[in-house]
């Protein structure tokens, strides 16, 4: 007997789910309806489980570099975490706040817009950051970042800015200080 999915499930996995229609404006005395297309579901939640991994990230960074502060507390939101580390003094091209505001920005279109699609000029913040961390590399890549899909590119991007918060709050908590060690 096999493991995989039945039937009714292998038919949902495959099939988005019907959304019902908006209220549109009142025309003519009468109510109009706005019929929601197709809503790319898969990109969408890729992009708002980008959002929430480099939050992630983020805070951590905030508590390595300020611990003495009471984060639960404070609740922040993400631009205002943001607006937090905008400090960060890493060099460009390897800075990521500009990129990191507009995920925000795209973030807050696709919760208030259910039928947003996302367009390659909503990409370009992303592309130009990774295009310019590849041009210092000095390495020719086998596909221009501007040719690689959607997802592709939030996940190099998201890996990147993760590496980044990931290795400044290492190297904070490798610090004696922050180890309990005397000097």
């Amino acid at each position: 007997m096999s493991a995989g999915p039945t039937d009714k499930q292998e038919r949902s996995l495959n099939e988005a789910p019907g959304l019902p229609p908006m209220f549109g404006p009142i025309e003519n005395g009468k109510r109009t309806w706005i019929k929601i297309g197709k809503v790319d579901y898969d990109t969408m939640g890729y992009l708002l489980s980008c959002h929430l991994i480099i939050e992630h990230y983020m805070e951590a960074f905030l508590k390595a570099h300020h611990d003495q502060l009471d984060w639960e507390a404070a609740r922040l939101t993400f631009g205002q975490q943001v607006a937090l580390i905008a400090t960060w003094n890493l060099p460009k091209p390897f800075n990521p706040i500009e990129p990191i505001k507009h995920l925000n920005t795209l973030r807050n279109r696709l919760g208030h817009r259910v039928d947003y699609r996302l367009t390659h000029e909503d990409m370009l913040p992303f592309i130009h950051y990774l295009q310019a961390i590849e041009d210092r590399s000095g390495r020719t890549p086998e596909r221009k970042v501007s040719d690689e899909p959607a997802k592709v590119i939030l996940e190099r991007f998201t890996g990147l800015v993760a590496a980044a918060f990931a290795g400044s709050v290492s190297f904070r908590d490798s610090q004696p200080s922050r180890r309990g060690d005397k000097p």
